[in-house]
């Protein structure tokens, strides 16, 4: 991968392990990154109250290397599969470029393009309930014909968004809150189709660890690249509601699925759309805020005779035993259950256990 000198200089500081303030004042200082590699020395004070004496004569002595330290660092990002996209490249997100602290550097592994394209954040707590998360990978895969789809790296919420968008259009990001060598190992086959089909996205060089402040500076980065921000799933305290609030704060739309009264797994839900957020139940509700039409997409699952009285009977119970189902749509239990089968392959029912069923 060829990189212009601006970019070179920019993937060089970001290679060092200085806080993301102190790469902010050593740019502004120098007015790129390209002059701050010219007048490195000026700036000695700034490297060294952010990362010790020993980082300075680091950095120093790379700049006098014949550009040996360049080279393995870029030969390393190959290796990886990673481009590093800069500030100063094509492909760097419209979206950030307004925020003096947006990363001075993305690597992502994937279709980079994406970036380039219109970005829905979708994000949710590990806690979703299972008919929640069945509720947004339908969403999601239809969501994915209009927007690219945004996520975290996490199970439940955030691995329900991601599958939802593969199965569709396969345009979709997720965003780890640490380096590619730190990701979720529990969801390595899904980030693995993730990177094949779409786009993995850190802010982080390939080893950084997650540390406690990773999180929310992962979260500010989804709400600041998606057009609006979707909560399938939050308790009170849920981290995925510090994506809302970024949201909030920069003016997005922000949605959230509805929870019954006194849910632990849904309270953070219900809180955001008492504070403005708006109702959800389907990729309508989403795309019409956006003048978008998937009409088209949410047609696309036919349903037999049987099916449809099945669907109609549990929409009416929301969660109910099979027998219950039974007696609501007409149909006996013995045929009932290879007609529930069909309509959890179509994603619109939900086994509970116990023989129980509840609607997508």
């Amino acid at each position: 991968m060829e990189y212009s000198s601006e970019e070179r200089a920019c993937i060089w500081l970001d290679s060092f392990p200085l806080d993301k303030g102190a790469e902010r004042r050593l740019l502004e200082g120098a007015g790129s990154a390209a002059a701050l590699v010219r007048r490195f020395p000026e700036f000695r004070e700034i490297v060294v109250k952010s990362a010790g004496e020993s980082v300075y004569n680091n950095m120093l002595a790379s700049l006098s290397d014949g550009g040996e330290y360049f080279r393995k660092t870029a030969a390393e990002l190959e290796g990886e599969g990673i481009r590093a996209v800069t500030r100063a490249s094509r492909d760097y997100p419209e979206a950030l470029k307004q925020y003096p602290d947006s990363p001075p550097v993305l690597y992502a592994k994937g279709d980079v393009s994406l970036l380039g394209s219109r970005l829905f954040t979708v994000v949710g707590s590990r806690r979703t309930p299972l008919a929640a998360l069945r509720l947004c990978e339908r969403v999601c895969e239809e969501l994915s014909s209009g927007f690219t789809l945004l996520s975290g790296t996490a199970e439940g919420g955030d691995s329900a968004a991601l599958s939802g968008a593969l199965r569709g259009s396969g345009r979709v990001i997720a965003v780890p809150a640490g380096g590619f060598s730190h990701l979720p190992r529990g969801n390595a086959e899904l980030l693995r189709r993730v990177a094949e089909r779409g786009l993995l996205l850190s802010a982080h060089t390939f080893r950084e660890s997650v540390r406690p402040f990773s999180y929310a500076e992962r979260n500010k980065l989804l709400a600041r690249l998606g057009e609006g921000t979707l909560v399938v799933g939050a308790g009170e305290k849920s981290g995925a509601l510090m994506t809302a609030e970024y949201a909030f704060r920069e003016n997005r739309p922000v949605f959230a699925f509805p929870y019954f009264p006194g849910s632990d797994v849904g309270a953070g839900c219900n809180a955001l759309i008492k504070k403005g957020g708006i109702l959800t139940e389907n990729s309508v509700d989403i795309c019409g805020r956006f003048g978008i039409d998937l009409s088209g997409e949410r047609e696309r699952t036919s349903l037999t005779e049987p099916e449809a009285a099945v669907m109609k009977a549990l929409r009416g119970l929301s969660e109910a035993h099979v027998s219950e189902i039974a007696a609501a749509s007409g149909i006996p239990v013995f045929r009932l259950y290879g007609i529930l089968a069909a309509l959890e392959t179509k994603g619109l029912a939900v086994r509970l256990g116990g023989n129980r069923f509840s609607p997508v």
